[in-house]
């Protein structure tokens, strides 16, 4: 009976160790959950961002500008003697080689005045052959000699001009290039210094641009650049000419670059895109879409930090292209943010995503 009753009281002091001891777990179980739940819910009221790392890159930057395709020359050809146009050779328009016929002047009665001066010279060199002899045989005056040595000169300068003028006659196209204009008809009693024609030399061509006040600092002598032009050709050339002074209503300067054009395939007056090399600097290549706006309106891009927090970095804009931007301003290395800018401040805990 006393033995039952032992039993018995031991087995109670079990349960009630028991009981005590699953209080105890669930209390620490609790706890932890609810550990748990704390976080996941701070971890959820976190706004979620996507980042994209970028790292800057050394790039060279161009100076992008409209020109302007000119000749190298345009040249006024004029009459150098008096008399009737006969004759207008070469095709407007044509391209026409130096040395060639442009218009035929009337030779009128200069062939017969070059006979009769011709004549005269001759007489006059008889002359002047005869007192020399007689001279030396003391039966010609010194005075007499030096007439006839006169003449002499007189005549060979008349047979000269004569020749001169019927030369010119003919008037040929001093260079090579190209024909654009007559500016005289047939039948037109023109005088000398009279315009009769007009050359175009396209070869090499003069790509004119304008350039910023800010970018001529960094356009340099004999430096390559590429060409667009308005025809669809695409060339390079060498800058040539960089003026001393801007324009006084633009402020910008001209800077003129050379183009070889021997295929006289581009003509002048067309329009050019000219990208001039300006400096290699180290920078970020953004997509335009990354850009956001401080609230003082200032353009800048938006990143995270290694805790979690936002800043916001203000940028310069060194050239843009069709795909993006490059950019100056983050740091070498950024994550950037490329989903959800726009719903995050600087200074915002996000959690950020790598995409």
């Amino acid at each position: 009976m006393k033995k039952s009753y032992l039993i018995a009281i031991s087995l109670s002091i079990l349960i009630v160790l028991w009981m005590l001891s699953g209080m105890l777990t669930s209390t620490d179980n609790t706890g932890s959950s609810q550990a748990e739940t704390s976080n996941a819910s701070a971890s959820e009221d976190l706004f979620s961002v996507k980042v994209q790392t970028f790292v800057a890159q050394e790039t060279e930057l161009l100076i992008k500008a409209q020109g302007e395709a000119l000749p190298n020359r345009i040249v006024t050809i004029r009459a150098q003697t008096e008399g009737q146009v006969t004759t207008l050779l070469g095709k407007e328009g044509a391209y026409i080689a130096q040395g060639k016929a442009l218009v035929q002047i009337d030779i009128d009665d200069r062939e017969q005045l070059l006979a009769q001066q011709k004549a005269l010279l001759a007489a006059n060199q008889k002359t002047y052959q005869r007192f020399k002899k007689l001279e030396g045989k003391q039966f010609q005056s010194e005075g007499e000699l030096e007439t006839a040595f006169a003449n002499l000169k007189a005549s060979e300068a008349s047979v000269a001009q004569i020749q001169r003028d019927i030369k010119r006659t003919t008037i040929v196209a001093p260079l090579n290039g190209l024909l654009e204009r007559h500016l005289v008809e047939q039948g037109d009693f023109v005088q000398v210094n009279t315009p009769v024609a007009t050359i175009i030399e396209n070869n090499p061509l003069i790509v004119s641009i304008p350039v910023a006040q800010q970018d001529i600092a960094n356009v340099s002598h004999g430096v390559s650049v590429n060409l667009s032009f308005a025809t669809g050709h695409t060339l390079q050339g060498d800058v040539s000419y960089i003026s001393p002074r801007a324009n006084a209503a633009t402020r910008a300067f001209t800077v003129e670059v050379s183009v070889d054009n021997s295929e006289m395939s581009i003509p002048s007056g067309v329009s050019v895109e000219a990208k001039i090399p300006s400096a290699r600097v180290k920078a970020h290549y953004v997509s335009l879409a990354l850009l956001s706006l401080s609230d003082e309106g200032v353009i800048g891009i938006k990143t995270v930090n290694a805790q979690s927090l936002v800043e916001f970095y203000p940028i310069e804009i060194l050239a843009s292209d069709t795909q993006g931007s490059w950019v100056k301003g983050l740091p070498n290395s950024a994550d950037v943010i490329v989903v959800g800018q726009g719903f995050v401040k600087a200074g915002n805990k996000v959690n950020a995503v790598s995409e």
